[in-house]
């Protein structure tokens, strides 16, 4: 049980509902993450829109985000997002063993060179954020990525912060 209480279905307004519908008809279920969120439909609106935003593929692909998105949640000890990572990276054909190397020794995760450079500089956005400068850019750059990638790296790594820390802050049991 997260530590707020969720909005049910049975307790959604018409409007909620019509959200909740959208998001099972999405996962196949809902999730516990927006059942929690349940007090400000406006809030999972937004979630919902800045998700097929951010996640969507561009000069980085979905699959690649929602490895970063794996480590970044390994690095947060996320276990409610680890569980959803890894559910949505199984459906995208990521085996769970890889999935998993990511959220706990992503440096030794079979990736190359420039995915690796991708995962240390979501791991030094994610733990050291202040301590980003230029340099970290050009070493991305030098890595391989351009600009646009680095722009959709920074937004995904940022993103999955948020969630990371809503999901703790909530309490959200994981239900994937």
């Amino acid at each position: 049980m997260s530590f707020v209480e969720p909005v049910t279905e049975f307790q959604a307004n018409p409007a909620l509902r019509q959200l909740y519908a959208k998001i099972r008809e999405g996962f196949g279920f809902l999730p516990n993450y927006f059942l929690a969120m349940g007090r400000s439909p406006a809030s999972i609106e937004g979630h919902l829109a800045m998700a097929d935003s951010i996640m969507a593929d561009g000069a980085l692909s979905q699959k690649l985000k929602e490895q970063v998105g794996m480590v970044v949640s390994g690095l947060n000890t996320s276990s409610y997002c680890i569980a959803a990572h890894m559910e949505l990276l199984r459906r995208m054909g990521v085996e769970k063993a890889l999935s998993r190397k990511l959220a706990t020794d992503y440096p030794n995760a079979p990736f190359g060179e420039k995915e690796q450079a991708l995962f240390r500089f979501a791991d030094k956005l994610t733990r050291k954020p202040a301590d980003v400068d230029r340099d970290d850019i050009e070493t991305l750059k030098r890595a391989g990525w351009d600009e646009a990638a680095i722009f959709e790296a920074v937004l995904a790594i940022s993103w999955l912060n948020f969630i990371n820390r809503t999901s703790i802050g909530l309490g959200v049991v994981a239900d994937f």
